[in-house]
């Protein structure tokens, strides 16, 4: 009975693409302890990847996944990559921040900065610099329900109108060839659109993205200015200032 119910989990969150740990719980009509274990054989197996607030297909690699479900994977290592990256703001820098849930750390050390400007396509990244003094632009286009990102030719069509001293990205891959990598060609897009309006490109990235494919590429790791990441072993061998953060 467990393992027909294992396959109609699996089937459900192919389908849908992601789901709650409650969602699953309620559609199968078993408790979320019992829901967490079959989530904990589906990981176990490489089906699926679990984070505390739900799940995704690991063959899922072509469609965008929830900011709150990304928010909670490798939350230590994002947070240390991040305090990096602040290191790399000054005052009077006009500064473009991604989507990503790396990215997203940032806020709580750029909402005390003083005279900088901060352009995004994240509604998440907008909504934490509430209450701030630091003027935000969020730019239209079309709206991901899952990333609450903004993409498409009018949000890159808005990004041409700025000159960046600073743009920050993470990916959801960094392939074996060596490429920063996205899974919609919308995310990768918008991304190329950012990188050609700065003079420094910033990729952050945890180890868990290093060695993965994704179908679309942003750049080479060439292109950027910055790599910050907390892998230690992985020779990243690019032209590119990188540097390592330590737990």
């Amino acid at each position: 009975m467990r393992e027909l119910r294992l396959l109609d989990i699996l089937g459900t969150v192919r389908e849908k693409g992601y789901m709650t740990t409650q969602e699953l719980a309620e559609k199968f009509g078993v408790s979320v302890s019992t829901v967490r274990r079959d989530l904990s054989e589906l990981n176990r197996r490489g089906m699926v990847s679990v984070s505390k607030n739900g799940v995704v297909p690991i063959s899922e690699t072509i469609v965008d996944t929830p900011v709150s479900f990304r928010s909670t994977v490798n939350t230590q290592a994002k947070a240390l990559i991040a305090q990096n990256a602040l290191q790399l703001v000054s005052s009077g820098s006009m500064i473009f921040l991604d989507s990503s849930s790396t990215v997203l750390q940032m806020v709580s050390g750029l909402r005390s900065m003083r005279n900088i400007v901060v352009v995004t396509n994240s509604l998440p990244v907008a909504t934490r610099f509430q209450g701030s003094s630091v003027p935000v632009h969020l730019i239209g286009g079309e709206m991901s329900a899952l990333s609450k990102g903004f993409f498409g030719p009018a949000a890159e069509e808005t990004l041409r109108r700025f000159n960046f001293d600073l743009a920050f990205f993470s990916p959801v891959a960094v392939t074996p060839l060596g490429f920063a990598a996205e899974t919609t060609a919308n995310a990768a897009s918008l991304r190329r659109a950012a990188m050609e309006q700065t003079q420094n490109a910033v990729l952050l990235f945890d180890r868990s993205k290093i060695g993965l494919t994704r179908p679309y590429n942003i750049a080479h790791l060439d292109a950027f200015r910055y790599l910050i990441t907390d892998d230690e072993k992985h020779p990243l061998a690019s032209r590119a200032d990188v540097r390592r953060v330590q737990a």
